[in-house]
């Protein structure tokens, strides 16, 4: 088991396994954390719980058709589910212990810090992630 919670610990998950990591250059990632990507993991929707704290989140919609949701004390982003995906979305620095898996790849290359450099090996794509994209 993974245990994870927010910057305060109101919000408070565990997760059975973690499937994978990636980062994310998208202009909304890099201002909500700001840090020059942010990093996910994705864990299938079954394999997620929380412990505490689900009712101490705010939902807000941070572009058209995305919800995002934060602790209404701490203010960390906190676990969310797009409708358009099977898997939970959680910042991965939330993880208290190792999810067992690394990054996998980049996403939204097209829009990352023009001052920040993709210096691995890892797959690159420019937007979505083939297969991935919100169904209309």
């Amino acid at each position: 088991m993974i245990r994870g919670s927010c910057l305060c610990g109101a919000v408070r998950f565990e997760v059975d396994q973690v499937r994978s990591l990636t980062h994310c250059h998208c202009a909304n990632c890099r201002k909500l954390t700001g840090a020059p990507f942010a990093t996910y993991a994705h864990v299938d929707a079954g394999k997620f719980r929380f412990v505490a704290g689900e009712d101490m989140m705010v939902r807000y919609e941070s572009a058209p058709g995305s919800f995002r949701h934060r602790c209404k004390v701490c203010g960390c982003l906190t676990p969310g589910k797009a409708s358009y995906l099977e898997t939970v979305s959680i910042a991965a620095g939330l993880l208290d212990d190792d999810p067992e898996v690394r990054p996998r790849l980049h996403v939204f290359t097209s829009s990352r810090a023009p001052w920040w450099t993709i210096q691995d090996d890892l797959p690159q794509y420019e937007k979505w992630v083939p297969g991935y994209a919100p169904k209309s």
